[in-house]
């Protein structure tokens, strides 16, 4: 009997810790991520990420800590910290689209046009109709040389968004690089006679 009550008292006690534990924790993290929040105001995305770190290091890896340091190592310019927390974000949960989302930033940022081009099908695949992710996919079938996907890419997309300037020089190069340099030039012309100075446009104004 009395080894029952020994081993009882045992139980409440780690219970008592355990639970104090979870409830110093259970606190902690909030304070952890407003401060995130306020540091990422001020404009130092170092120390939010850093308060993002210490919540993983304490917490283990999370969907919503992941999506959160990718977008702040992006922010502070670490591309390659960001692009594997987006992985592990979009790993956590496959069917999110925006940790795919994310991750298309960073590799066009990074220039990684092949990584693009299957991050950006990914992402269309659970969510079809996202502009911004359909011309990064034709800037990476551009980059990728290819052209005709490019050029249907861009031209879709002038279609739906004739005010966005960058699909319409998007489309242009697509063009100049098929050989249809009339049609280009029309584009970039277009573009000129509502942005002067638009560098795209120029640039395709004076290629030859």
């Amino acid at each position: 009997m009395k080894r029952n009550t020994a081993n009882l008292s045992l139980v409440i006690v780690l219970a008592a810790e355990l639970l104090g534990v979870t409830a110093a924790f259970g606190a902690e993290v909030p304070d952890l991520y407003r401060a995130s929040y306020q540091a990422e105001a001020r404009g130092d995305f170092a120390a939010a990420l850093g308060k993002i770190r210490e919540i993983q290091k304490a917490a283990g890896p999370s969907y919503f800590a992941s999506l959160r340091a990718g977008w702040l190592a992006y922010l502070s310019g670490d591309l390659t910290t960001a692009e594997a927390q987006y992985r592990e974000a979009a790993a956590a949960k496959p069917k999110a689209v925006e940790a795919k989302i994310g991750l298309s930033l960073v590799l066009f940022v990074a220039k990684k046009w092949r990584p693009l081009e299957s991050a950006c099908k990914q992402a269309l695949a659970e969510s079809p109709g996202q502009p911004v992710v359909r011309a990064r996919l034709s800037a990476a079938h551009y980059n990728l040389g290819n052209y005709p996907d490019a050029a249907a890419g861009y031209r879709k997309l002038v279609e739906e968004y004739p005010g966005e300037l960058d699909y319409q020089t998007g489309l242009g190069w697509a063009l100049m690089r098929l050989g249809k340099r009339e049609e280009a030039r029309k584009i970039f012309e277009q573009v000129l006679s509502v942005s002067p100075d638009n560098p795209n446009a120029n640039d395709g104004i004076a290629a030859k």
